[in-house]
C-alpha cells in the first residue's frame, strides 16, 4: 500500500497529474518566476536591487534589459499565483498549437512589447513588473490560432473578462493590452508561416 505524502512516500496523485501536463518550457518559466519571487520575499537585502534594476522604471533608460527582466518580478503572492496558473493553463493550450520556439517567441515578444510601450504611457517613476503582459500574449495567440467561429469568440470573451477583472489601481493595463495585441499578431504570423489555416 502506498505511503501517504506526509509520511515521505509517493506524491499526491494531483501533483503527478499537474507535473505530467507541464511541458519543459512551461516548467522553466514557472521555476524562473517562482525563484525570483522567493528571492524578492525572503532575501530582503536584494529587494531594492531587484526593484531598481529588474522592474520597469526610470532606470530603464540606462538599463535596457528591464522590459525583459520585469516579466519575472512579482510583488505579492496573489500576483504570482494568478499569473502562474494562467501561464500553466494558456501555456498548455499554446504549446499544442505552436512549436516550442514559436511559443517562447510569443511569450517573450508579447511581454517585451507590453512592458516597452508601458514606458511611453505611464510615468517613469512608477515601477511595474509581472508576467501578465506575456500571459495576455498567450491569450492573444490562442485566439489567433483558433480564429474561426466559437473558438475565437470564446477566447476573446475570456480575454476581455480577464482584462476587466485585472484592471484597477496599481495594475499596468497597458502591458495587458499591448501584450494581447502582440500575442495575436505573432500568433497570426507563425500560423501563416507554418501554413496552418
Amino acid at each position: 500500500m502506498p505511503k501517504s505524502p506526509r509520511s515521505g512516500g509517493r506524491r499526491a496523485p494531483w501533483m503527478d497529474t499537474v507535473a505530467s501536463r507541464m511541458t519543459p518550457a512551461i516548467k522553466a518559466l514557472v521555476i524562473a518566476n517562482t525563484a525570483v519571487y522567493l528571492m524578492y520575499v525572503f532575501v530582503k537585502e536584494i529587494r531594492p536591487v531587484m526593484l531598481e534594476h529588474l522592474a520597469v522604471g526610470e532606470s530603464m533608460l540606462r538599463e535596457p534589459w528591464q522590459p525583459i527582466t520585469a516579466m519575472f518580478v512579482h510583488f505579492d503572492l496573489l500576483h504570482i499565483a494568478f499569473n502562474m496558473y494562467a501561464l500553466y493553463y494558456f501555456g498548455r493550450l499554446n504549446e499544442v498549437a505552436y512549436t516550442r520556439a514559436d511559443y517562447l517567441a510569443i511569450y517573450l515578444g508579447a511581454g517585451l512589447l507590453g512592458n516597452a510601450l508601458s514606458l511611453v504611457l505611464i510615468p517613469l517613476n512608477i515601477q511595474t513588473g509581472g508576467a501578465s503582459g506575456a500571459i495576455f500574449g498567450l491569450i492573444g495567440s490562442y485566439a489567433a490560432r483558433n480564429r474561426s467561429g466559437a473558438s475565437m469568440a470564446l477566447a476573446l470573451v475570456y480575454a476581455l473578462f480577464i482584462f476587466l477583472a485585472s484592471s484597477g489601481p496599481g495594475v499596468n493595463i497597458y502591458a495587458h493590452l499591448f501584450g494581447i495585441v502582440g500575442g495575436f499578431a505573432l500568433g497570426l504570423l507563425f500560423t501563416r508561416i507554418r501554413g496552418v489555416e
